[in-house]
C-alpha cells in the first residue's frame, strides 16, 4: 500500500509492517480477514508484538485507518518549491497514480467504507479523513485560485473527493 517506514539503521519498522499487512489483509478478505494471528503472518513478526502494540482488533484496524488517514492527507500538502498551480495539478496527478488504481487499492478503499457503515469508531475516523483531506484539497485550489470564494473551492473540492472515491 505504501512503502515501509525505516529506522535511522534502514531496518524497516516493525509497527508499520504490522500496520500494513492489516490493510492488505482488509483489501484481500475484509474484516473477517483480519486478526491478530493472520496479521502476524502477513508482517513476518511474532504474535506477541502485535499483541505488545495493539490491545484488540479494533484497536489494530483503527490504528492502520489512521495510518492510511495520514497518507491521504500527505496526497494535498503543499509543495513549498512549486507554484500554486503546479502543487494543484500534483497533487491531482497523485491521485490519479497508477500506485491507487489497483484491484487492492480499490478493494482496500471499498472495504474501509464498509467497516464505516459497521462500526462507529471507523466511522468517525473515516470522516476525520475525509474532512482533514478535502480541506487540504480546498486550501490547494484556494491557492492556485484565489479569485474563487472559499465556499467554492470548497464544493470544487468536494466534487473532485467524490469523483475520486467513484473511481
Amino acid at each position: 500500500m505504501c512503502p515501509q517506514a525505516a529506522d535511522a539503521t534502514g531496518k524497516v519498522d516493525r509497527q508499520a509492517r504490522i500496520l500494513e499487512a492489516v490493510l492488505r489483509l482488509l483489501a484481500r478478505h475484509g474484516i473477517s480477514g483480519v486478526n491478530m494471528r493472520s496479521v502476524a503472518r502477513e508482517a513476518g513478526v511474532a504474535l506477541g508484538l502485535v499483541n505488545y502494540y495493539y490491545a484488540d482488533k479494533t484497536s489494530l484496524i483503527a490504528a492502520a485507518l489512521r495510518r492510511l488517514e495520514e497518507q491521504d492527507v500527505a496526497l494535498v500538502e503543499p509543495d513549498p518549491d512549486r507554484s500554486p498551480e503546479e502543487r494543484l495539478r500534483a497533487a491531482l496527478r497523485r491521485v490519479a497514480d497508477p500506485e491507487f488504481l489497483t484491484t487492492e487499492y480499490l478493494s482496500l478503499r471499498l472495504q474501509l467504507w464498509a467497516l464505516a457503515q459497521a462500526h462507529e469508531d471507523f466511522a468517525q475516523i473515516n470522516v476525520t479523513a475525509q474532512e482533514r483531506y478535502r480541506a487540504g484539497l480546498a486550501a490547494l485550489i484556494r491557492a492556485a485560485r484565489p479569485e474563487r470564494s472559499p465556499a467554492e473551492c470548497d464544493r470544487r473540492a468536494a466534487d473532485i473527493d467524490v469523483v475520486q472515491n467513484g473511481l
